[in-house]
């Protein structure tokens, strides 16, 4: 079974309290409200994933709180504090050790590992989505990535189709 890919950037983080920790900073109330959208595309579109790998950094762990309701009770949840800071080369290693038995993942992470990820597993893909990823991935954008793949062993550069990129202000 092909596998497909949902990489998702952390909805808008709040900067009110200048001494918290970054890892520590929760979501503001745009934040809220563009993951709540997220997840309500989710639910449209019938995205469905079988396994939801998510950093272990407050402002993440809300996202996947506010989209949790708009994906069915059977997708498994992981946090995993890889992928908070976490480069490229970590953030294959993350998917390449993720079970055959998931054919869809949805990770939730941080800029810039997502926009290179993205634009490492698409490269070479034109057209003004992929224009849109490299310019700029947004607090709670979205991008949907098929994946050339059968196993996420073999999960490398270049063996991914970008098939939409969404951000919250498009939605609303």
């Amino acid at each position: 079974m092909a596998k497909s890919l949902i990489l998702l950037r952390h909805a808008k983080s709040s900067w009110s309290r200048p001494g918290l920790d970054d890892f520590d900073r929760p979501l503001n109330r745009r934040g809220e409200r563009a993951a709540h959208v997220i997840g309500l595309f989710l639910k449209q579109e019938n995205v469905a994933p079988d396994l939801v790998l998510c950093s272990a950094a407050k402002r993440t762990l809300q996202t996947w709180e506010a989209i949790r309701p708009n994906l069915p009770q059977s997708t498994a949840f992981e946090e995993t504090a890889a992928i908070y800071e976490a480069g490229i080369g970590q953030l294959y290693k993350t998917l390449s050790e993720v079970s055959d038995n998931a054919g869809t993942i949805l990770m939730i992470g941080h800029n810039p590992g997502l926009e290179r990820l993205t634009a490492s597993l698409c490269q070479g893909q034109a057209g003004e989505q992929m224009a849109r990823v490299l310019e700029k991935f947004p607090t709670g954008a979205l991008a949907l990535i098929d994946l050339r793949i059968e196993s996420w062993s073999a999960i490398a550069p270049g063996i991914g189709t970008l098939t939409r990129f969404v951000t919250p202000k498009e939605l609303v």
